[in-house]
């Protein structure tokens, strides 16, 4: 072989070799163009929340509702506590609709844990606040009535709401000489401390619930008007499941039972385990 074609086989090599390189880096090929992500159906009752939605709902604020026995309600951005309640009594307003499903989501899907929050800017004033576990567990069983709770009867059936508070938070409910329940008057005034401070809580769970944009299920605005409660932690994928179901098997024509079979799946989704 002659030195010449030595030096092209050589120089062939070399080219090779290049070439090689180059389609390893991926360079002197054409483009191509990714295959599409085909498109995802969005999960049945569900909604998309921005980070609008939730800016929107950290705006809200917790006011006391002083009637009765008094308790805190959420009350939208930017709205009296008198506009509030005309659209509870029934008003139309699509911002209000729409805080409505935030709110669900909210009350479903976002974590919420005992704490030290500071409120900046101060809220009532006060800097911040301590939840501890009891406030939370006040706050999830609490009678909620869309987004405020009841001020006749906050925890439950009793107008002495310090009987059905302690009896949520476990504390010893004894009966006097005539069959009455009570516990004694330290726990009463412990009680009251303690759901005076809920509006405290409250403020706490607007504006530091943790929950991202995305999609998340939540029932329409005639059940979530009546069967919201705050769960404090992510609803479980079972129930989730379980309201899909029957939201499937409900079928897209209102009647009586699609309402009756819808209002009580919604009803499975606030409970608690």
């Amino acid at each position: 072989m002659s030195w010449i074609h030595r030096r092209g086989v050589l120089a062939l090599s070399a080219a090779s070799a290049a070439s090689a390189l180059l389609a390893a880096a991926g360079c002197g090929q054409k483009d191509v163009p990714a295959a599409a992500a085909p498109p995802q159906t969005p999960a049945p009752g569900s909604i998309a929340i921005t980070q609008d939605d939730i800016d929107t709902f950290r705006r809200s604020h917790a006011e006391w509702i002083d009637c009765e026995s008094g308790a805190p309600a959420i009350v939208p951005a930017d709205m009296s506590l008198e506009q509030f309640g005309e659209l509870l009594d029934g008003g139309q307003s699509p911002a209000f609709d729409r805080f409505v499903n935030v709110a669900s989501a909210f009350f479903l899907h976002a974590s919420f844990a005992a704490g030290h929050y500071a409120f900046l800017p101060p809220f009532g004033k006060r800097a911040s606040f301590d939840v501890t576990d009891e406030h939370i567990r006040l706050l999830q069983r609490a009678n909620w009535q869309t987004f405020l709770i009841d001020c006749k009867r906050p925890y439950g059936d009793f107008t002495h709401f310090e009987i059905d508070m302690a009896d949520i938070l476990g504390l010893p409910v004894t009966k006097d000489a005539k069959g009455h329940a009570q516990i004694g008057k330290d726990a009463e005034k412990r009680m009251d401390a303690l759901h005076a401070d809920m509006l405290f809580a409250l403020q706490a769970y607007i504006r530091f619930a943790r929950l991202n944009p995305g999609r998340y299920v939540v029932p329409d605005r005639r059940f979530s008007l009546h069967l919201s409660r705050p769960l404090c932690r992510p609803v479980s994928a079972t129930r989730i499941a379980m309201y899909q179901r029957a939201l499937k098997a409900a079928g897209p024509t209102p009647d009586s039972h699609r309402l009756a079979a819808l209002s009580e799946a919604a009803a499975g989704l606030f409970a608690l385990d």
